[in-house]
């Protein structure tokens, strides 16, 4: 009766072992992948834009289509490395892809496709997913890139805001012999820290700003990056020279796709309260607009992508 008693035990200790993990630790389905894989985006589970002036363009929106047929959409895109907008502060994108993007330990992992260039960056915040449940949907824990910013008084932590659907018959147009002129009473937003506005519009795009599949408003959350570099380097409160310098490194659309510091590495992914954690490999990408900004007449600072790249695959 001992000898079962104790081989019991033995049992459950054994098998609770194998369940568990440690907390810096995410078990994922095929840490190892081994080819032919293709090094681009095979699934867009979800395209949800904030308003922006590239929104119902970058994918275009018909009427009637929904959100499925607008992920569709963005999946075509980029699995062509064509460009979609996540629209101002919040907007995103969910991706997968036809495996693992394993973690070496001290090497880069993959880089988001975007079209930042020289002093005019747009970065976007990268969360990443593993299919820790194996059942093929980005369902489990999100772990943000903790990029240069992470740890800045100046980033804001579960930052919320809610877009309003305007009135398009009721929508100011602008003056078409100025092109510098806007709609600056467009589309209303209010966040959670105590503030509101307006997306912009120009007249550079007159299409609704507001994405047409959506209910009467949006709220996204997520991690805010500081506009506070962002700037108008001419006294001419109307000049095109505005200036949106990029961040150090961690984010997408903030860099040129050859810059090593455009690249990501899974050993700066944290947990929701800032942890690190040790990822063997993961299966999702979201990306969000990181920024809450307009410069002037081009428009609100939004973060466009053009696909995914894993770094491990030659």
């Amino acid at each position: 009766m001992k000898r079962k008693f104790l081989l019991a035990a033995m049992i459950t200790a054994m098998i609770a072992s194998s369940c568990s993990k440690s907390k810096d630790e995410v078990v994922t389905p095929d840490p190892e992948p081994t080819g032919p894989f293709q090094n681009k985006v095979t699934k867009v589970f979800e395209y949800s834009p904030a308003p922006g002036q590239f929104i119902n363009g970058l994918p275009v929106w018909n009427t009637g289509d929904d959100a499925k047929k607008m992920a569709d959409y963005a999946l075509t895109a980029l699995s062509k490395e064509d460009m979609i907008s996540l629209g101002g502060f919040g907007g995103y994108v969910v991706m997968g892809f036809d495996h693992t993007i394993k973690n070496v330990p001290g090497e880069y992992s993959f880089i988001v496709l975007g079209n930042a260039f020289p002093n005019f960056a747009e970065p976007g915040v990268i969360s990443v997913s593993a299919d820790a449940n194996r059942n093929g949907l980005p369902d489990d824990e999100w772990y943000e890139i903790a990029g240069s910013e992470y740890n800045s008084s100046k980033t804001i932590k579960n930052y919320q805001i809610t877009y309003y659907k305007p009135d398009e018959a009721k929508v100011r147009t602008t003056n078409p012999d100025d092109p510098y002129t806007s709609d600056d009473t467009y589309i209303k937003w209010k966040d959670n820290q105590g503030q509101s506005g307006y997306i912009v519009r120009n007249m550079f795009h007159d299409q609704p700003y507001y994405p047409q599949w959506k209910g009467d408003s949006i709220t996204f959350t997520g991690t805010r990056l500081t506009d506070s570099y962002i700037k108008n380097t001419s006294s001419d409160p109307s000049s095109p020279y505005y200036v949106c310098p990029p961040f150090s490194w961690g984010y997408s659309d903030n860099l040129s796709n050859d810059d090593a510091d455009a690249k990501i590495k899974l050993d700066w992914a944290v947990d929701a309260k800032g942890n690190s954690v040790k990822l063997k490999g993961i299966d999702f990408i979201k990306v969000h607009t990181g920024q809450r900004a307009e410069a002037g007449w081009l428009g609100e600072v939004s973060t466009e992508v053009l696909g995914v790249r894993d770094l491990n695959l030659k």
